[in-house]
């Protein structure tokens, strides 16, 4: 039997983008504050929504894992 090569371009692991993770307390905490869906919140961080609340959204979560790393560097 003959094998096949793979051609890189066809290859689906290089078209996706890569995974930024995110802290899940902070979403939860900001679900709560905004009474959004995780989808919605998800998609503010990743830049894909830019509205008025998608942009707060973005500076709380800076804002809330800064002090997140800053209470963890006291520790």
């Amino acid at each position: 039997m003959k094998q096949f090569e793979t051609n890189k371009a066809m290859d689906k692991s290089s078209k996706k983008k890569p995974y930024n993770q995110y802290n899940p307390a902070i979403i939860k905490q900001l679900k709560q504050k905004y009474g959004l869906t995780t989808q919605f919140i998800g998609q503010s961080l990743r830049g894909e929504r830019t509205s008025d609340t998608s942009l707060k959204i973005c500076e709380d979560y800076k804002q809330m894992e800064r002090e997140i790393n800053k209470a963890i560097q006291k520790v």
